[in-house]
């Protein structure tokens, strides 16, 4: 039997972008590879320039990423977990919130499902305008 709290879980995996192409079965599957964590507003979830050890899912709340908001089925950290890369920007908790995180250990169950086609997509707590046309502009080089 699955509980709410695993229901939440799957929603919010289910909801997240970069998972589109997972059936209902690989998601389900993803469960064991990720922990909840609630954060208070004000929290530091990610830093700029430091090693990003953590892909985060946003469950509820929002976080901040420069100007951006992100939130519920928002990722942060997907492209630097792959590129095993830094934090491109830092993330703090705007409000209270609850939020998947995998580790790299964790996340190479991630891996084994989506494949590396979906590397290069700009992530939520990246996007704005400007670094929406820089993406466009690299990825048509």
């Amino acid at each position: 039997m699955k509980t709410s709290t695993q229901r939440a879980r799957f929603a919010a995996l289910r909801a997240a972008g970069e998972l589109a192409t997972c059936s209902d079965a690989e998601i389900w599957s993803l469960l064991t590879h990720a922990d909840e964590v609630r954060l208070l507003a004000g929290d530091r979830v990610m830093e700029e320039g430091r090693y990003c050890s953590e892909l985060v899912i946003v469950m509820e709340g929002k976080l901040r990423a420069r100007s951006r908001l992100v939130g519920p089925g928002d990722t942060c950290g997907w492209n630097a977990m792959w590129e095993r890369s830094t934090n491109p920007v830092a993330v703090t908790a705007e409000t209270d919130a609850r939020v998947l995180v995998m580790s790299h250990d964790q996340f190479r169950a991630v891996k084994a499902l989506v494949g590396p086609g979906v590397v290069g997509t700009v992530e939520p707590c990246l996007r704005s305008p400007s670094l929406e046309r820089e993406a466009r502009s690299s990825l048509a080089s």
